[in-house]
């Protein structure tokens, strides 16, 4: 299929607005003395890691399903890194100096156990396939928590922050080539 002008200025639009969420989320972990990153990079893992460098993480350990995806990765990472073939699930989730960015890409529907395993100091993506509203509900309710407070704020991009029985979280949505929404536990 031919990249039309029309086409390439939309995914130009769509990574400036992931990278915007990214930046944003990532900004509530910074100042923790955090220093590795278990996550889910995706098909283009050297961005990524250079993106948490330049974060200031230094330990990475990040977890692939799928084998042709984790030989390109294999294949173009330039730094020391620890690739795990199989499902994040299997990760410890509660490490100590440790950020799990857990990049989904699917709904909250398929994720329940996912959503519960994680405790704190994460930032989880989702596709938006399924409605904002039974997105957070679910998300809460796989993790056994109850709303108590909701405040939405515009800047320094459009999001909400949740309070609930067992901490505080931001939640916001953005545009790449399908609607996403993340939410970060951040206390």
């Amino acid at each position: 299929m031919k990249n039309t002008y029309l086409q390439s200025v939309i995914l130009n639009e769509d990574r400036k607005n992931k990278k915007e969420a990214r930046n944003f989320l990532f900004s509530f972990f910074e100042n923790r003395n955090l220093k590795r990153i278990v996550g889910l990079a995706g098909p283009n893992i050297q961005d990524y890691l250079s993106y948490c460098k330049s974060r200031g993480f230094k330990d990475f350990v990040i977890y692939e399903n799928h084998p042709i995806t984790a030989i390109l990765q294999l294949s173009s990472i330039k730094e020391p890194v620890s690739l795990k073939l199989m499902d994040v699930i299997n990760a410890d989730a509660d490490e100590p100096c440790t950020l799990y960015d857990l990049d989904f890409c699917v709904t909250v529907r398929n994720l329940k156990e996912h959503i519960a395993k994680f405790k704190n100091r994460f930032i989880m993506t989702f596709c938006c396939r399924v409605s904002i509203e039974e997105t957070i509900e679910t998300f809460f309710k796989s993790r056994s928590e109850q709303l108590i407070t909701t405040y939405s704020r515009k800047t320094p991009i459009k999001h909400t922050i949740f309070r609930t029985t067992m901490g505080k979280y931001v939640f916001l949505t953005y545009k790449d080539t399908v609607p996403m929404c993340c939410i970060a536990k951040i206390s």
